[in-house]
């Protein structure tokens, strides 16, 4: 019969009875120790398992390389490239078959590209097996793993293009079983067609997207992602470039995923689709593109240099075929040649200085006179010209609208004066009836396809919308419509027409702003008077918050009143952000206002 011993006996008492104080105290201490050393062997396992799949720097304690690791780095600090630069990157293309292999080994391409099948794949033959081939070829005399063993031993760059979803699961396995064994260091890239693209069938299947990137984040997502679409060109028949939606579902797919991501672009299709990359660039600083070029697609150089001068040196590859490829380099990589500036990009990209705020930016009317222009471009370091723009009388010719009378002259020639201009000049076009609006774009639209248009571009009109529905001026959607049917690579600076600001900017009417710009994918810059934010300014606070690529113009001109009548306004929204707001006041109250704002 068992026997309850009172808790003072069970503790004290040293016998048969109960447990001594010594003997209890070393069964704890040793559970202690045991809980210890698991916590330990668990620790050390996550952080090996942490270190070999999502490594925190591209170099690990002992000086290796992470497959996942930035290419420019790794590059830099094999001494293949002495800056990081994707231009002076160079690739060997197809390096499948084992010639083709040694060939590449032996040479000086800085990255291996090939191509990965399963052996025999779709017919009795089949047999599980990766392989070095690109369809139709279903057979090599290389294995992915004959191929990984011989390609690691160099310094090379590795890039393995998935032809079909059913090679991913083996090659990621072989991948894995090679890292544990040798720990292989430098970048691997892995490529796969997950989305229909430009000019291709809707019949055509590409590699499954999600089983594609989900097997790589559960077998070895240390690794550089590169996603592309499929694409078609074919000169005159299909030339379609990329869409907005297509760009805009590869994000989708992406934006939540940790690795570096490449986007593959057929380069032939970029130009027309280029501010729907540019957007894509700037979701992640972990973003960059591949220019690739089809066998028989016509890439020029001016093309080429439009794409480096609107990004990072470290935000685009090149493999591009010969010679255009050493014609690109020879020009790009002179330090005095003249930008070419993509007409929607951002204002305070276009200005060469580093930490300028947008008040030192000078805006400048331009004149009466075609000479007075010249004058101004000729006596001024840069800035933002103002062109008043109306349509001329009983012809379709935009003109530049004069203060004298029969002094008007064509827009063509103002634009064609500013381009041959070599200072940082932006355009701003203010137009003045709704008739003008199309024949300005159209112009702007020829000049652009000429290679004449790299200065930024801002259009602008007051308009008629919701709550400030105002006859006489133009509707607001139909602003937005005509600009993206004909001429869409510009900056949209809408405004309100002056008969609705009575009390200011009122809630209403900044909600209904927000609403009619709603999905643009241009940059923004809603244009207000200073004067109507004396009267009302803290919903316009919602402009900037609304997205990052709004800005705000606010102006206070001689005609709407003295320095002091705009001075509130101009104070209130100064106050509230030194950031993303423009300042359009002539000389003599710019200089007053500078000195109120740095002075005081």
């Amino acid at each position: 019969m068992l026997e309850l011993v009172p808790d003072r006996e069970f503790l004290y008492k040293d016998g048969r009875d109960g447990f001594s104080i010594r003997r209890r105290w070393k069964l704890l201490a040793g559970l202690f120790f045991a809980l210890l050393v698991a916590a330990y062997l668990v620790l050390v396992g996550y952080f090996a398992v942490y270190r070999n799949f999502f490594p925190a720097k591209d170099f690990d304690g002992g000086g290796s390389f992470s497959p996942g690791g930035d290419l420019l780095e790794y590059l830099l600090q094999q001494g293949m490239i002495d800056r990081k630069d994707g231009l002076l990157v160079t690739w060997h293309h197809a390096a499948n078959s084992k010639s083709e292999m040694e060939v590449a080994l032996k040479g000086s391409a800085m990255v291996l590209e090939a191509d990965v099948n399963i052996e025999g794949l779709d017919t009795q033959n089949e047999t599980g097996t990766p392989i070095m081939a690109h369809p139709p070829s279903i057979y090599s005399d290389n294995t992915l793993q004959e191929w990984l063993d011989a390609v690691i031993r160099s310094k090379k760059g590795i890039k393995l293009d998935f032809k079909s979803i059913d090679a991913v699961n083996p090659s990621l396995d072989i991948l894995v079983k090679k890292y544990n064994e040798i720990h292989f260091n430098r970048p691997v890239w892995l490529n796969a067609d997950i989305l229909i693209g430009p000019n291709v069938p809707g019949f055509m299947q590409p590699v499954n997207a999600s089983r594609f990137l989900s097997l790589i984040q559960k077998k070895f997502p240390n690794v550089i992602l590169s996603p592309s679409w499929m694409s078609l060109y074919l000169p005159v028949i299909a030339t379609k470039p990329y869409t907005r939606k297509m760009v805009e579902e590869m994000y989708s797919l992406v934006k939540g995923l940790p690795q570096r991501v490449t986007f593959p672009v057929r380069a032939v299709l970029l130009k027309r689709a280029w501010p729907h990359f540019s957007w894509l660039l700037s979701q992640s600083p972990r973003y960059s593109l591949t220019l690739w070029q089809g066998s028989i697609d016509p890439i020029t150089v001016e093309d080429l240099l439009f794409f480096r001068d609107n990004t990072n040196f470290e935000q685009i590859y090149y493999d591009i075929y010969e010679p255009v490829l050493s014609e690109f380099k020879q020009i790009a990589l002179q330090t005095n040649r003249t930008r070419r500036f993509y007409p929607g990009g951002k204002l305070m990209d276009y200005f060469p200085h580093q930490n300028l705020d947008e008040l030192q930016i000078k805006w400048f009317d331009i004149g009466s006179t075609e000479l007075e222009l010249m004058e101004l471009l000729q006596g001024n370091v840069g800035g933002m010209l103002i062109l008043n723009v109306k349509r001329k009388a009983n012809d379709a010719t935009p003109v530049v609208a004069s203060s004298e009378k029969g002094l008007e002259f064509p827009l063509e020639s103002a634009l064609n004066w500013i381009s041959t201009s070599s200072k940082p000049w932006g355009i701003y076009l203010k137009i003045k009836s709704q008739d003008a609006l199309a024949p300005t774009l159209y112009l702007l639209e020829q000049a652009y396809a000429a290679h004449l248009l790299f200065k930024p571009i801002w259009v602008s009109m007051d308009l008629s919308y919701g709550s400030f529905s105002t006859p006489g001026y133009i509707e607001g959607k139909q602003f937005i419509k005509t600009i993206n049917e004909i001429f869409p690579f510009v900056t949209i600076a809408p405004g309100w027409p002056k008969e609705v600001l009575t009390h200011g900017y009122t809630q209403p009417l900044v909600e209904d702003m927000l609403n009619l710009c709603r999905g643009l994918w241009q940059a923004v810059s809603f244009q207000l008077e200073a004067v109507g934010l004396g009267e009302s300014w803290k919903a316009t606070t919602r402009l900037l918050q609304a997205s990052p690529t709004y800005t705000l113009t606010v102006e206070h001109l001689h005609e709407q009143g003295s320095y002091t009548n705009g001075f509130r306004g101009l104070i209130n929204i100064r106050t509230y952000s030194t950031r993303r707001i423009y300042y359009r006041l002539p000389q003599d109250y710019r200089n007053s206002f500078y000195n109120d704002v740095f002075t005081s």
